[in-house]
């Protein structure tokens, strides 16, 4: 029987404990909370791989698992984590929402989810900045707390809505691009055994925590080349071609003063 896969290279996924599959907004400490992946790749276990227990008959593993990336925003850097199939849940199905400040007509509203399902894979322009794709839904993830207040003799519970910004990732440099030779993807029966990126990009970004410029390849789906957020000044104007002139340029050593001219004899 052909294995087939849930999510692919690309796919952004979280751990099935996070709080906003349940509910629009975090309740509790926001450092709980499991962070959005970014799948990396697709592995698949061969028939060897055991599954259930000879002694209980409980299932105890799956044979399709993926290797997820993450930033860290503490140590601003990058980490990897296996997780099989079944902890794991698409970006589509949490409550989140961002909070613009003006309320727009429903013809105009986009939600952030229906934004983020149209990211499209980047171009590669050697100095461009590049966004990890998960940016914009670790800054709107919400948190909610609640305080009692004695007002006028009465209590009255009031609540508190703000962002929880962990795992949100700096802007990256493209500065390096190379192709994924894949080996070793198949059995030797032909049934797959892994699904990988074709292109990576190597990123540079200035690491905070550890006062240095860091650098890694990491597969061109993890990042989107469209600016999250706008800016005063986009973050990678377009080149400005010099506009060429039909009029011959006059080589100007070549011109002298009326008084040094020789005269024709």
């Amino acid at each position: 029987m052909t294995l087939e896969n849930k999510y692919f290279v690309g796919d952004i996924v979280t751990f099935k404990t996070h709080p906003l599959l349940y509910d629009l907004n975090i309740k509790g400490d926001g450092k709980l909370v499991p962070p959005f992946m970014v799948v990396r790749e697709v592995l698949f276990e061969d028939k060897k791989k055991k599954v259930v227990d000879d002694v209980t008959g409980m299932k105890i593993g799956e044979r399709i698992k993926y290797n997820c990336v993450f930033f860290d925003d503490n140590r601003c850097e990058f980490n990897e984590v296996m997780i099989y199939e079944t902890m794991l849940q698409d970006f589509t199905k949490f409550y989140i929402a961002r909070m613009d400040g003006k309320k727009k007509s429903d013809d105009e509203y986009e939600s952030l989810l229906t934004e983020v399902s149209k990211y499209s894979l980047p171009a590669y322009n050697y100095g461009n900045l590049v966004y990890f794709k998960t940016k914009k839904l670790e800054i709107y993830k919400k948190r909610s707390s609640k305080r009692t207040e004695i007002i006028g003799g009465k209590k009255e519970e009031r609540e508190t809505i703000q962002y929880v910004v962990n795992y949100s990732t700096p802007e990256f440099i493209l500065c390096g691009y190379k192709k994924e030779f894949g080996t070793d993807l198949f059995y030797p029966n032909g049934e797959k055994k892994k699904l990988v990126s074709e292109v990576l990009f190597k990123v540079k970004w200035f690491n905070s925590s550890q006062m240095k410029f860091s650098e890694q390849y990491l597969p061109m789906e993890c990042f989107i080349d469209k600016q999250p957020f706008k800016t005063k000044v986009p973050h990678n104007e377009e080149e400005v071609k010099p506009i060429k002139s039909n009029k011959k340029s006059v080589n100007k050593t070549e011109i002298q003063p009326s008084s040094k001219r020789k005269s024709k004899s």
